[in-house]
């Protein structure tokens, strides 16, 4: 016959404690990470709503002492331009006017983000405004790049050509009549190879070459200076490429230009 121990108690009590212990650490394994994950998320959402406050302080900063309230819960996209931006919003109210022995004047913007409809501010800070320089320390004529898709203050004009108000701004129609018009333009240092100042430079390439190498079963030749072969294939004339059988991963467009990325130009009028 087969005698069949019985474990003793003292090993089925440490099974369960030491079950009890997995459990424990697990879910405390568990609480760390979902309270890391936690942080890490309010800390990336804190980052996004300092840098969209940056934003909005640098068009108060341009519209200065004449930028107005906005109470009202605003949508950051009105001023970014994109639709991604649409759950983030944005107000800044403004403290009443000071008046130093000068005549300068003095305010404070306080600036609030807001993510979707809380009621409480992702980020809050205060930015000084000045009557000295219109908010800036830009001098009149100057040219800045200006990434928004609403405009800055009417201390600027967007360089389109537009006609300048010599009662509005006086200081600038002593400079000129008419913007200069930088639409579609990149901008070039005067010297080397540039053209006048002012004056539009066409595009154009530099003279170069290129060394094409074709099977022997394509007998070319000569006609007028404009290589021909015996399949059809023919040059679309001499400086260019072949209009068939060669192919390359160049970006084909009607225009000479490097990789790039829009701005809008204005310039500081008054």
């Amino acid at each position: 016959m087969h005698r069949y121990r019985k474990r003793p108690a003292s090993m089925l009590i440490s099974a369960i404690l030491a079950s009890i212990m997995f459990i424990i650490i697990a879910n405390s394994f568990m609480n760390l990470w979902g309270n890391s994950f936690t942080t890490l998320t309010a800390a990336k959402t804190a980052t996004q709503a300092q840098a969209y406050s940056d934003i909005v302080s640098e068009k108060i900063k341009l519209e200065g002492t004449d930028a107005e309230e906005v109470t009202t819960k605003t949508k950051l996209s009105e001023i970014t331009g994109n639709d991604s931006d649409d759950d983030w919003f944005y107000t800044y109210e403004i403290e009443n006017e000071t008046e130093d022995d000068n005549g300068n004047i003095f305010k404070v913007a306080s600036i609030k983000i807001y993510k979707d409809d809380e009621n409480g501010p992702r980020y809050s800070t205060e930015i000084p405004l000045s009557s000295l320089g219109s908010g800036d320390s830009l001098e009149v004529g100057m040219v800045i790049a200006w990434t928004l898709a609403t405009n800055p203050s009417d201390n600027y004009l967007e360089c389109n050509g537009q006609s300048i108000d010599s009662t509005k701004y006086p200081k600038l129609y002593e400079l000129m009549h008419n913007v200069p018009d930088y639409r579609g333009m990149f901008l070039r240092g005067l010297g080397g190879n540039s053209a006048d100042l002012g004056e539009l430079q066409n595009y154009a390439l530099i003279e170069h070459t290129h060394e094409i190498t074709m099977p022997a079963s394509h007998g070319k030749s000569g006609n007028g200076g404009i290589p021909r072969f015996s399949d059809g294939d023919v040059w679309s004339n001499n400086k260019t490429k072949l209009t068939t059988g060669i192919t390359d991963d160049i970006p084909i467009a009607n225009e000479v230009r490097p990789i790039n990325k829009a701005v809008r130009y204005f310039i500081k009028a008054k």
